[in-house]
């Protein structure tokens, strides 16, 4: 496929005052008619001149909750000035709007990105008259249908966050197992006399809750907003709901999530739950985007999106990251020529990627090495699609559930895969779910995640683990998934190896990576590195160098980062392989078979 530059706009400036730049974009006409876009921008990167504005990026707003429940008024005087202050450490992720409640004995908080109902869905959503009020963070996919079966009445809003409210005043908190969407939220019933905090089935959406002076009790959706506010911190499980009279209560309790299960199905049913989900999460009163890797997970829903869109009417906007000549780039180009969709693209250096990691660290909430080097080609993409955006579907969670990763080629058994799956499940909402949160959050922008419907979990751990056993190249990775889209999708995307963010954005950027993170420590300062940092101390110096800047702003806050077992993913797995190592993948030549023009391999 040729790309023809035809023409040079500028954006908007991504900031302003010390960070003011203009962007220049090229337009690219496909061979199909569809348009390319390539962004193009300095290397120079945006520093922190606030704690509300960092990084660079288009000043749109995002779902933030901050929640303070104060049964002894403690902060009466002063919560709601500090509540708006704190949670304005959070306007990254926002705000469309921000928003307060309360009264002595709560506070509610929020800065939002509107996309159900813009103009009427505030938040924080009161029913004054019952002395009822809900802050939420995330989407109910089913709340009409929720509203419906209960036969509730008519809702003051559009907005699909009005619906917890309605149940909770009506059913109390076990209304919570019946959602079906990303969220973290707070109810407050009674005028602060009841309270209710739940998350979503697998942290899809991220809530943190801690405990302040004189037994106040609080919840955010960033840990930023309360690192200096509480005595003690956790994070807030997934798939649980929360109230002062029952502690923590896990709604969340699949048949498949036991070591034990043995799935017995096949995956004839897959494509059709599949479908009802992404149909499910195209519910937006604004235009949807999808992040288009050029991988199969991207090319699956793109797939499935596809008549969708030409049925509404809607245009097919996508978007890709990585370097030129990447295998990413170089296959969604791809994806997109086939399915003739409105495609931008952003190319970084590997000189950006170094510069950004502080503005990377600071919204990730990580040190954890793997999980940083795949943010940083996420968040230059969540900044492009921002620019066109404020929902976007993703292929997230898929190698999760279909054993996509290359070391599960070393399964010694189906049981073994089972088991497998379910560790690297339950550690979704640290890893890619914190990612594409954080990294998307960041830039005003909302990612979905259709693999990650509890109706498509429970339909693809249901099947025969023997299915999604790896058995050399005529079964690789994913088999079971890609056999269900044959044909519909372009051979070289179909059956491409398996990449992580990281590795397909560019084959050797992560070597420069960490160089540079080399170039940067000391000797000496690595030298002292077991010694200064006594919890999970770095083995690197690109784990030092990453270290170093998480510990600048969320000093003491260790145990919210997820350190792989080995410094990997696969080193927590119960079999050896050699697949990667705490460095990344060790034969990343191996992800350019299949792909034309792909450059840096040998």
């Amino acid at each position: 496929m040729r790309l023809r530059s035809s023409e040079r706009n500028p954006l908007p400036p991504a900031a302003t005052g010390d960070f003011a730049k203009v962007r220049l974009v090229h337009t690219c006409s496909l061979s199909n008619g569809s348009r390319g876009y390539i962004g193009v921008m300095p290397t120079s990167v945006l520093r922190v001149i606030n704690s509300t504005r960092r990084g660079h990026r288009k000043p749109t707003e995002m779902c933030s909750i901050l929640a303070c429940y104060d049964p002894n008024g403690a902060l009466a005087d002063e919560r709601e000035t500090l509540m708006r202050d704190l949670s304005a450490r959070m306007r990254s992720r926002g705000p469309d709007g921000s928003g307060y409640h309360g009264n002595e004995k709560f506070g509610l908080a929020h800065e939002r990105l509107a996309i159900m109902d813009p103009e009427g869905g505030k938040q924080p959503i009161v029913y004054e008259d019952a002395k009822y009020s809900v802050c939420a963070n995330g989407e109910i996919y089913n709340f009409r249908q929720l509203q419906e079966k209960y036969q509730l009445s008519a809702a003051k809003t559009g907005s699909d966050s009005e619906v917890l409210l309605q149940l909770y005043r009506c059913k109390g908190p076990e209304f919570v197992k019946e959602l079906n969407g990303i969220f973290g939220f707070v109810c407050v019933g009674d005028d602060g006399d009841e309270i209710l905090a739940a998350r979503d089935h697998c942290g899809i959406k991220p809530l943190y809750m801690g405990y302040g002076k004189n037994g106040s009790i609080w919840f955010a959706s960033e840990l930023k907003a309360i690192c200096d506010q509480c005595e003690t911190i956790e994070e807030f499980p997934a798939g649980y709901y929360w109230t002062p009279f029952s502690g923590f209560v896990k709604y969340y309790s699949p048949e498949w999530d036991d070591d034990n299960f043995v799935g017995y199905k096949d995956t004839s049913a897959i494509r059709k739950v599949l479908t009802k989900a992404v149909k499910d999460q195209m519910m937006s009163d604004v235009p949807i985007g999808l992040l288009l890797s050029g991988g199969l997970d991207s090319a699956v829903i793109s797939t499935i999106i596809k008549p969708m869109l030409e049925q509404t009417k809607q245009k097919f906007i996508t978007f890709t990251v990585g370097q030129e000549g990447s295998p990413d780039i170089t296959t969604a180009r791809m994806m997109s020529e086939h399915l003739g969709t409105d495609h931008h693209e952003y190319l970084f250096t590997s000189d950006e990627a170094c510069e950004i990691i502080p503005d990377v660290i600071y919204h990730l909430e990580t040190y954890e090495p793997e999980l940083i080097r795949s943010a940083i080609p996420n968040y230059f993409l969540a900044r492009l699609a921002s620019q066109h955006v404020k929902v976007v579907l993703t292929g997230e969670g898929s190698d999760e559930l279909f054993a996509g990763y290359l070391y599960f080629r070393d399964a010694p058994d189906a049981a073994s895969v089972h088991k497998e799956l379910r560790r690297i499940f339950h550690h979704l909402h640290n890893v890619n779910c914190q990612r594409a949160d954080r990294m998307t959050m960041a830039h005003g922008l909302e990612a979905r995640v259709p693999f990650l419907d509890p109706n498509v979990i429970d339909a693809v751990m249901q099947v025969d683990p023997e299915l999604k056993r790896i058995e050399g190249e005529n079964k690789p990775e994913k088999h079971a998934l890609r056999m269900l889209f044959t044909g519909e999708i372009p051979d070289p995307v179909l059956w491409r190896t398996k990449a992580m963010q990281c590795e397909g954005v560019g084959l050797t950027w992560v070597e420069d990576l960490q160089a540079f993170c080399e170039a940067t420590v000391t000797d000496e300062e690595f030298s002292r590195a077991k010694t200064d940092y006594l919890i999970n101390p770095p083995q690197s110096k690109e784990e030092l160098y990453y270290r170093k800047i998480f510990d600048s702003h969320f000093k003491g806050m260790d145990k919210f980062v997820h350190v792989w077992a080995g410094g990997c993913r696969a080193g927590g797995a119960a079999w050896k392989n050699e697949a990667y190592t705490r460095f990344g993948l060790t034969d990343v030549s191996q992800l350019a078979r299949g792909i034309d023009g792909v450059r840096g391999v040998d």
